[in-house]
């Protein structure tokens, strides 16, 4: 009989905590809307924001490497479809210069902040200018192990999080990178770019494919040194040399040996959907139902002693 009160009053509380949820979130959704343009988000983001201007995605057309190659080649207008923000091919005008906020973020604005601002992090937004890399990205191990571009690069000021290019490797591949330092490839003061991280052909820098990111290591890349005595005994070479003994790693580790973070395989970046605002007023209403639900079962013990004692007080007057 008490667990049948205490649901029935867990009931009532939810209902009357639901009820108040979706008046106020009603309201508010018929408010007028803050006017909030993109160049205010630095009110409030001022640390992204100042790493975004100083960065190559805020300045893309005005790169000096852009500027100059894009002028060579006739100035064609396809280059700002990449290179500015909302460009129209029909009339060639654009809303700003260079990769603005609303590229990666593009949910109105003025419903910010009483609306969660959806964030594109896949790697296909990024390959919509950067072709070249998002091909190689596909084709590689990492491609294919679902990490996001976003895993080693900072959008905002287009660095890498790790720091350097070999700390942004030894963070997930940390077997290959200790034994490899026993190597003799390591001992000549190789690093793991000089092998796995080749310029690409007709480099041009600025963002323009300037690193294959396919991570092979292809016969080039041993030729390149090796060349000239991959087919001969090497020049003094006696029997005091010793051969290295460092431990193999597993073949298979070494090509995908990477460590899964949290929201990193990036197919549920490209299937992620931005929310709209009655799934936000909903999922806002079942939590207070839910809350109202607890709160009515955990103080239903203290409901039913006040009725109780409400109820001697009445005998005690008759």
């Amino acid at each position: 009989m008490h667990t049948i009160k205490r649901l029935f009053i867990g009931v009532v509380c939810a209902l009357l905590l639901g009820a108040v949820t979706a008046v106020i979130t009603q309201a508010q959704s018929e408010e007028p809307p803050t006017t909030v343009e993109p160049e205010d988000c630095g009110s409030c983001h001022e640390t992204v924001t100042t790493m975004w201007e100083n960065g190559t995605h805020s300045q893309a057309s005005a790169l000096a490497g852009f500027v100059k190659a894009w002028q060579e080649q006739g100035s064609p207008s396809e280059c700002l479809a990449c290179h500015t923000t909302g460009y129209d091919t029909a009339t060639g005008q654009y809303e700003t210069e260079g990769v603005a906020c609303q590229v990666c973020h593009p949910s109105a604005p003025h419903e910010h902040p009483q609306k969660i601002m959806y964030t594109d992090t896949s790697s296909r937004l990024c390959g919509q200018c950067h072709t070249d890399t998002f091909t190689q990205l596909g084709e590689s191990h990492h491609g294919q192990e679902g990490m996001a571009c976003i895993r080693c690069h900072n959008p905002h000021d287009n660095s890498l999080r790790a720091g350097g290019v070999e700390d942004t490797c030894a963070a997930c591949h940390r077997e290959q990178t200790h034994f490899y330092s026993f190597t003799g490839h390591s001992m000549e003061g190789l690093l793991c770019t000089d092998c796995h991280f080749q310029l690409a052909d007709g480099e041009m820098g600025d963002g323009h494919g300037s690193r294959q990111h396919n991570f092979t290591v292809g016969e080039q890349n041993c030729t390149e040194c090796h060349g000239g005595d991959m087919h001969y005994p090497m020049q003094n070479q006696g029997s005091q040399e010793v051969a290295s003994t460092a431990p193999v790693a597993n073949p298979q580790v070494v090509q995908a040996g990477v460590v899964p973070l949290l929201g990193d395989n990036d197919s549920h970046a490209l299937d992620s959907q931005p929310q709209s605002g009655a799934n936000t007023s909903a999922n806002f209403i079942i939590l207070a139902a839910l809350t109202g639900m607890l709160f009515g079962l955990v103080g239903s013990p203290w409901v039913e002693k006040q009725f109780r004692r409400h109820d001697k007080e009445d005998e005690g007057r008759n």
